[in-house]
């Protein structure tokens, strides 16, 4: 699951931890658990518009921690998991088995915001937005 698209949107996350409460994991499954759309990445500063194709990519994250990742047509499951206390989203490749890990930086309803440090150490900057139905 480490493709550009999803370095990009994730490019474009079984169960979550408990030690803020039930409550705090459910709120951001319910935040989390919808449909994003790459609106922009960055690195040092640079804020890079996506391409026509990377914003027809999706990330669809479900409640019961699954995650669907449709990149260039091609559909990919994984499933993802929180860490609160880390503020950590670590998304599992279904077929790979591969993680990547994301630092929440912001999730609200309107905006998701994750940090990925990719192989080469760069710190990389993406914001999603829901997709609107």
């Amino acid at each position: 699951m480490k493709r550009p698209f999803l370095l990009l949107l994730t490019a474009l996350f079984s169960s979550m931890v408990h030690s803020h409460g039930q409550n705090n994991d459910t709120a951001f499954a319910d935040m989390i658990s919808k449909e994003w759309r790459l609106q922009f990445y960055g690195d040092n500063g640079k804020r890079q518009s996506p391409t026509a194709r990377q914003q027809e990519g999706r990330m669809i994250f479900y409640k019961d921690n699954r995650v669907l990742s449709i990149e260039n047509g091609k559909k990919e499951n994984g499933s993802w998991q929180y860490d609160a206390t880390k503020r950590l989203l670590t998304i599992t490749d279904k077929q790979t088995r591969e993680q990547t890990l994301y630092q929440v930086i912001k999730l609200d309803q309107d905006q998701f915001v994750v940090g990925y440090k990719d192989p080469a150490g760069v710190l990389l900057e993406i914001h999603m937005l829901p997709v609107k139905k």
